[in-house]
């Protein structure tokens, strides 16, 4: 019966590129310090007023996790404990495995959650909190003649499995239900398939998801009350720790919106999160009632300003609206659609409308936009296909406004909406920020968390989307940073949108983890934004060729009270370097090489203004000093600016002597009690435990050696300045 029901592709090729992802993964990590990395967790969530066992799964560098952090601050995690050693009383932290409680007085919602251990703290993953029961089964039924039980409003919570399909059973009463898969919502890497068949096994209903899109559907009327199977796989047959998903079938009427605008002060997590999706204007267009579109047979008369939602259009018709304008005057014209979470793609046309004598009038085009300004460093990419444009007037009269959904595909959900707002121009700022992967390669862009060596450092990149024709400088800056760390001097020119902001850990620096904030303000402070933070989902592999990245609650820092840098970076003089256009500056490279720094360096200098070339700089082994050469065109953008160099070499490192140090303490204190006299009737039981701490003590050697890894570290930012000659 099951071939009957799904018919399946050959799997041999998914298979073998996800074990080639797997390596390739594995060696992009190494070529990085060893930041803790989560994918996944054992569940996803949990209902509200609830205790439940939470294991961390899949990552890599998750050396002794002994913390989960909750962007919501209710929710909390106790690690499990195992028996001590023998001959001791003090318990063993059982790392990576904990105890969480969601308290009654959580809101639901969707959140973060981060683990923090030996190798600071890792990426971001989401959390969903509920009030409907979380179940988590043992097994999941492939078998479709004894399938899983679904129970009505439950949120089951499981992972697909590679090569298979998972088959449950739903009781249908005369009440139509929605049946929802959460999956890319929750941070999965699974494309979702949702059919349901009866017991003839006809297809019933079927939805398929996408990147960035969960599928739903909802059954019809007509269906007789009964049992009925639901088959839920990944759509290209792919499972694992990294396939996990929530599914639930619940009344329509009571279907309200399992993910809810999340209170960002509380650590929630919005509706939509895909990164170009960060302004706050996005999300709140998800609150707003939808009129249906005007026809291009009767335009919509508006009054500017205007702001409202519409539907689009069916058949790929323009909505057309009209409205009267002074020769002059300025508008911004916003069209929001795919940035709140629609599968759409409009066009925006303005147009001057020209009366006749007789017949239709005439009309001008003014302006077409399609899609928004694209800002991307190949990693995160905040492209939207929503027009986005700055209207100048250019002669009183009447003009026509046309929007149309170019999608020409089928619509993964159907009725699409747009909001359209006109509104005088309001120049200004966005800010976003992330934590940019260490590597020469952006291909190689995987999750990554924080950890910052006593005097080393880690870098945030800053992206700025101007809007409504605003071309300030913007002066960056660190809130919250833990004491011992400073941020170095970075700022956005009026011609650049991406900039570095570097952290660096004293040589004495503390211990700490905690939440950081961007903040940018244009020169004269009357501007003042905090960045949006981003996090990067995935990369490349697993059947998906891009990277993907969305929102966070927010950025996080950790500082490795173990570990010293083996190497740190600087560049000039600490002064603002200053250069006439047409002209060349060289600044001098100094290198504090440590034990394990002494390897030779490759300095490539990054974020380079317009007209100014560098070359990369190779410092040997046996030098720690060197001079970098600037050339600055005579076509250069005078102004200020900040770089900063990427330095690839090799270190050498303990990656845990503290290990090897707790194992040898055990097996000495062994030895002490081996060697009492009075401990004569215990000697068996000592000779056992000897056995075993020696054991420990071989397997924590290997984390006591040098290890040797290629780095990509950043200096300090440096501001150059280009005057006129």
């Amino acid at each position: 019966m099951k071939s009957a029901l799904i018919s399946k592709s050959p799997l041999l090729f998914y298979g073998l590129a996800i074990l080639c992802v797997a390596i390739m993964l594995s060696e992009s990590l190494r070529a990085q310090h060893e930041a803790t990395q989560l994918l996944s967790l054992s569940r996803t969530g949990g209902q509200v007023g609830s205790t439940l066992d939470l294991r961390v799964a899949t990552g890599n560098h998750l050396v002794e996790i002994d913390s989960l952090h909750f962007s919501n601050p209710r929710v909390s995690a106790q690690p499990k404990r195992l028996d001590p050693l023998p001959l001791t009383d003090q318990p063993i932290t059982d790392y990576g495995n904990f105890s969480v409680t969601i308290p009654k007085d959580t809101p639901p919602g969707r959140y973060e959650v981060r683990a923090s251990g030996r190798n600071g703290i890792s990426n971001p993953r989401a959390f969903l909190v509920s009030e409907l029961p979380c179940p988590q089964p043992s097994s999941i039924s492939h078998d479709p003649s004894a399938p899983t039980p679904l129970p009505v409003k439950t949120l089951l919570q499981a992972k697909a499995t590679t090569a298979e399909v998972d088959f449950y059973q739903i009781a249908l009463s005369e009440e139509p239900l929605q049946i929802e898969l959460l999956a890319q919502q929750l941070d999965s890497r699974m494309i979702g398939q949702l059919k349901l068949f009866d017991a003839s096994g006809h297809e019933l209903a079927s939805a398929r998801g996408a990147d960035d899109a969960d599928p739903v559907f909802q059954t019809m009327a007509s269906l007789s009350p009964g049992n009925y199977l639901l088959a839920v796989h990944d759509f290209l047959y792919r499972g694992g720790e990294d396939y996990h998903y929530q599914v639930v079938s619940r009344p329509i009427d009571q279907a309200d919106p399992l993910i809810d605008c999340g209170d960002a002060a509380q650590g929630g997590l919005p509706v939509v999160w895909g990164a170009p999706s960060f302004s706050q204007d996005d999300q709140d267009f998800l609150d707003q009632f939808a009129h249906a579109g005007p026809s291009p047979d009767e335009p919509a008369r508006i009054e500017l300003p205007f702001e409202s939602t519409f539907w689009f259009p069916q058949q790929q018709r323009d909505a057309v609206f009209q409205f009267a304008a002074k020769k002059g005057d300025q508008w911004a014209i916003d069209v929001l659609s795919q940035r709140g979470g629609q599968p759409s793609d409009p066009r925006l046309v303005v147009q001057r409308v020209e009366s006749q004598p007789s017949g239709p009038p005439k009309l001008h085009d003014i302006v077409t936009v399609d899609d928004r300004q694209n800002l991307s460093d190949g990693a995160v990419n905040l492209f939207s296909t929503d027009p986005v444009t700055l209207l100048s007037v250019p002669e009183s009269g009447e003009y026509r406004l046309a929007v149309r959904d170019l999608d020409v595909g089928k619509s993964l959900t159907e009725g699409q909406t747009f909001r359209l707002r006109i509104a005088p121009p309001e120049p200004g700022f966005d800010l976003v920020a992330y934590r940019a992967f260490p590597n020469r390669d952006v291909n190689q862009t995987q999750p990554i968390g924080s950890r910052i060596f006593r005097g080393g450092s880690e870098s945030i990149r800053v992206f700025a989307v101007r809007r409504d024709g605003w071309n300030g400088t913007i002066q960056l800056s660190c809130q919250g940073l833990p004491q011992g760390v400073t941020a170095s001097e970075s700022m956005l020119a009026p011609n650049q949108s991406q900039a570095e902001v570097t952290l660096t850990a004293a040589d004495d620096a503390s211990a700490a983890v905690g939440p950081i904030r961007i903040i940018g303000r244009s020169d004269d402070g009357s501007l003042e934004r905090e960045a949006v933070p981003l996090s990067v989902q995935w990369g490349k592999g697993a059947g998906r060729d891009f990277i993907q990245s969305r929102i966070a609650s927010s950025l996080w820092v950790s500082v490795s009270a173990h570990d010293t840098a083996p190497l740190r970076i600087s560049m000039g003089d600490g002064e603002i370097a200053e250069v006439k256009k047409g002209e060349s500056i060289k600044l001098s490279i100094k290198l504090d090489r440590r034990e394990g720094g002494k390897a030779a360096c490759v300095l490539r200098p990054r974020d380079l203004p317009g007209g100014v070339k560098a070359g990369e700089l190779t410092i040997p082994a046996d030098k720690t000093d060197g001079e970098l050469e600037f050339k600055v065109d005579p076509k250069a953008t005078a102004g200020t600016y900040s770089l900063w160099l990427q330095v690839e070499t090799k270190i050498k490192f303990k990656p845990n002597p503290q290990a090897l140090g707790r194992a040898q303490a055990y097996r000495t204190h062994l030895q002490s009690l081996h060697d009492d006299p009075t401990q004569a009737s215990e000697l068996a039981a000592i000779e056992a435990a000897i056995a075993i701490a020696d054991k420990r003590v071989e397997a924590a050697k290997a984390a006591a050696n040098d290890k040797e890894l290629t780095v990509f570290l950043p200096s300090p930012t440096i501001l150059l300045r280009i005057v006129e000659p």
